[in-house]
């Protein structure tokens, strides 16, 4: 016999089925960024992300399978376990978006600082002249803070631009290329080069990254709030229903024996 309300345990269903789509669609994102993922190039810090999505939509799918076989079948343990889980998401996504929003501008400034420090780019260290030449022909920019200049006297062909007027500049005075001889200069004043730094590019795109992380957050959070309120909410209508108070009209056996021998 159905002790919860069924359109209460529809509205319940019709959350989870919402919430067990979000989980799909998180490992999804996850398994495509991790079919992507190359140990061979070096990037660990995308694999951390990958398993950021795992962790997130791994559990969102699990609890939101156990809440549906819950209200379905009004299994209390299940909806307990449900809410037990509801509890601690909510509470490791409330600390996430705590240390992702305090963290973020520390993050941001101690890359800038890195970054300024190692200016002239061309006396920087060879991870983070790397680093850069990988970057310049994929954002299409050029140095760090000051485009072309950052790199003083020696200009990577990385930062070489096409005749696109909007996004090149051209280069004034003797420079000479990474590539050659560092004594050598050459006169390179007709060479254009991408004339947009690099470190406001990536600072947009982590701000993004940490703005889409924090509101994922917040909102499976509230999620997890709404649904703790619901199944706590069908646990009582469970818990009262299954055990109803009833009266007795007619006397108890104690006293019918109780009678009957004073009778005698």
């Amino acid at each position: 016999m159905a002790v919860v309300n069924g359109g209460f345990k529809g509205v319940f269903i019709f959350f989870n089925v919402l919430f067990g789509i979000a989980g799909v669609l998180i490992l999804g994102l996850g398994i495509f960024g991790h079919a992507f993922y190359h140990p061979s190039e070096g990037l660990e810090h995308k694999m951390s992300g990958v398993l950021f999505l795992y962790l997130i939509g791994g559990p969102t799918l699990a609890l939101s399978i156990l809440g549906i076989y819950g209200a379905y079948k009004e299994k209390k343990w299940a909806l307990i376990v449900f809410f037990t889980g509801m509890v601690l998401g909510s509470i490791g996504l409330l600390l996430i978006s705590i240390t992702v929003s305090v963290g973020m501008p520390m993050a941001i400034q101690g890359i800038e600082k890195v970054l300024y420090d190692s200016i002239p780019l061309d006396e920087a260290r060879s991870d983070i002249q790397m680093m850069f030449n990988k970057l310049q022909p994929e954002l299409k920019c050029c140095g760090a803070f000051n485009g072309y200049q950052d790199w003083g006297k020696h200009v990577p062909d990385s930062c070489l631009c096409s005749s696109d007027a909007d996004r090149c500049e051209k280069i004034n005075g003797s420079q000479s290329a990474l590539d050659n001889d560092p004594g050598v200069f050459v006169d390179v004043s007709k060479n254009l080069v991408y004339k947009e730094p690099c470190v406001p590019i990536v600072i947009s795109y982590m701000q993004t990254a940490f703005n889409t992380i924090l509101g994922i957050c917040i909102g499976f959070a509230v999620l997890a709030f709404i649904g703790m309120v619901i199944s706590m909410t069908m646990i009582c209508q469970i818990r009262r229903r299954s055990s109803p108070v009833t009266f007795r009209m007619d006397p108890s056996p104690p006293y019918t024996v109780l009678h009957n021998a004073m009778e005698a």
